[in-house]
């Protein structure tokens, strides 16, 4: 069963000087929410095309459904549907080597991503939740079509931000009141080999590769460790971490926190690869074909935008 990720992000509405809008009157009399849903079934009606940050890769994004559209709760969710173009190749059997189908550069291959946008009244921000697969994401080409969208209904001094978020209460609330459930050394270098490794108490040589060190716990690691991790998390950052007592250097430092069933992983030295994606999976229902449920998407989104987003506290 795959991991379900769901990334939380600030959308907002900015005007060429910069300044935010009220998503619910951005230029003083439309709303972005209906924007948002004329974006919708513009893009379910016809298959969209862009291209990835470098330019290198076709994008396709569609519905291949209408979106549920809830007035009341100004909230509206559903699957995108995101492809991939641009390649010629072939589809296998693996175990027959049956050739299944030719993959011409015009084909795309199509994944369902799973949205949730919730737009307040008088906010100058809404909360979104998009789907991430493994290292498929949508932020990207939802960016670059929403933004191509309001130009060409006219809109053309504003431009839609789609922000990551992630508060730094957001990860004190999880190092204070969650679980470290896994911390991890990762040196980028290896040794000739694991003899000479251990003869040399544990140094790697400097050729390329990855070596981990993995701690892990089914509950939680011990408090003495959660206050490793957060005494080396709120220290300047280094390129190579350094540690009293320990005669040698590591590159990085991962370890990951659970709250309320929800996992995230940070990073000590590159605090900038930290990513808005949150590991749901514990909390999420799968019918028999070991697909999430709907209901369960929407659940854990609205969690997610309580505790990350608007930071509420959940007795």
């Amino acid at each position: 069963m795959d991991k379900i990720l769901l990334s939380t992000y600030i959308i907002k509405v900015q005007d060429n000087n910069n300044n935010d809008q009220i998503l619910s009157r951005f230029n003083g009399t439309d709303d972005f929410f209906q924007v948002f849903e004329n974006y919708l079934n513009s893009i379910f009606e016809n298959i969209i095309d862009t291209s990835d940050a470098r330019d290198t890769t076709s994008l396709h994004l569609t519905l291949d459904a209408p979106p549920t559209v809830d007035i009341a709760s100004r909230r509206i969710y559903g699957y995108f549907s995101s492809g991939v173009s641009g390649e010629q190749y072939q589809i296998r059997d693996v175990e027959s080597r049956e050739n299944i189908l030719d993959v011409q550069q015009n084909h795309a291959a199509f994944r369902n991503i799973f949205f949730y946008l919730k737009i307040p009244t008088n906010r100058n921000s809404g909360a979104l939740i998009l789907q991430r697969k493994a290292k498929f994401g949508i932020k990207t080409v939802f960016k670059r079509t929403i933004n191509q969208f309001v130009r060409a209904e006219g809109f053309q001094v504003y431009k839609v931000l789609v922000n990551n978020i992630l508060h730094g209460s957001v990860y004190r609330r999880m190092m204070d009141n969650g679980n470290l459930k896994k911390v991890e050394f990762i040196k980028r270098r290896i040794p000739n080999s694991i003899e000479e490794y251990y003869r040399n108490g544990g140094n790697p040589e400097e050729i390329p590769g990855t070596l981990k060190t993995s701690m892990l716990s089914n509950s939680s690691l011990p408090q003495n460790f959660k206050n490793f991790v957060d005494n080396l998390f709120t220290n300047p950052e280094n390129e190579r971490i350094e540690i009293d007592g320990i005669d040698e250097e590591f590159d990085e430092i991962e370890f990951e926190l659970e709250l309320n069933g929800k996992r995230k992983t940070f990073y000590v030295a590159h605090k900038n690869r930290i990513q808005p994606d949150v590991d749901v999976t514990s909390q999420i229902d799968f019918d028999e074909q070991g697909n999430p449920i709907l209901q369960s998407l929407i659940d854990q989104s609205e969690e997610l935008i309580e505790d990350i987003i608007e930071l509420r506290v959940r007795q």
